[in-house]
């Protein structure tokens, strides 16, 4: 009966030996194939500095009669913006804001202003991130003025060529209502009235509005830097 027990005792050893071995092998092949391959390491930040400059096409039109302030700007990067070799921002990268500031043109030559922003930023590999970013430039601008805050004015319309137009409009139209004079009050008031519109028009013209439809080229540039992962 000992010799019983003593064999029982040696093979159960045996079998927890084995069995302890069998568990181990895979831990140890696993470990070797985590050494074997290398970890794949996070993208590095990168941070563009403040005052930088890009590109951006609008993907939404602008109108100083239509627009309202808070209306929605989006755009997109069109020149990939690089820190220390590598890029940044992509071209294709979304950017999005609003309007701040917006006043329609007015009478006297009153031109309209226009300011908007972009506040976030979002890249093709799904990083998001807040932004400041104020309008720098605007290609084709034509009589549009831009000052240092980001602000678009539509221009004066002062013409002499305009001024002309309208005195020689408003002389025909009055002689022509001194032609009249012998025909009826009412007939005779018609061109006068006339007159006087052209006049109020030439004299006291509409300012400029502000127009810019989508696909517009646009400088814009950062007030605060940003940091983001880089893109391989």
């Amino acid at each position: 009966m000992k010799r019983t027990a003593l064999m029982a005792a040696v093979w159960a050893l045996a079998f927890a030996g084995t069995s302890r071995g069998a568990e181990a092998a895979p831990a140890r092949l696993m470990t070797r194939a985590a050494m074997a391959s290398p970890s794949s390491a996070p993208a590095p930040l990168l941070t563009v500095p403040a005052e930088t400059e890009t590109t951006v096409e609008l993907l939404s039109g602008i109108h100083t009669r239509t627009s309202r302030v808070g209306d929605t700007v989006a755009g997109r990067i069109v020149q990939p913006v690089y820190v220390n070799g590598r890029v940044a921002l992509p071209s294709g990268t979304l950017l999005y804001g609003e309007i701040t500031r917006l006043r329609p043109a007015g009478r006297l030559h009153r031109a309209a202003e226009l300011g908007f922003r972009f506040e976030q930023v979002a890249l093709p590999d799904n990083q998001v991130q807040p932004i400041t970013a104020v309008l720098a430039g605007v290609e084709h601008a034509g009589p549009l003025q831009l000052d240092r805050e980001g602000y678009l004015k539509g221009g004066r319309r002062f013409s002499w060529k305009e001024i002309a137009a309208g005195l020689t409009g408003v002389g025909g139209l009055a002689a022509m209502g001194t032609k009249l004079a012998g025909a009826t009050a009412a007939g005779a008031a018609l061109p006068f009235s006339a007159a006087a519109f052209i006049g109020y028009e030439v004299f006291w013209p509409r300012g400029r509005e502000v127009h810019l439809p989508p696909d517009t080229r646009c400088r814009i540039r950062l007030d605060y830097p940003l940091t983001v992962h880089g893109q391989s």
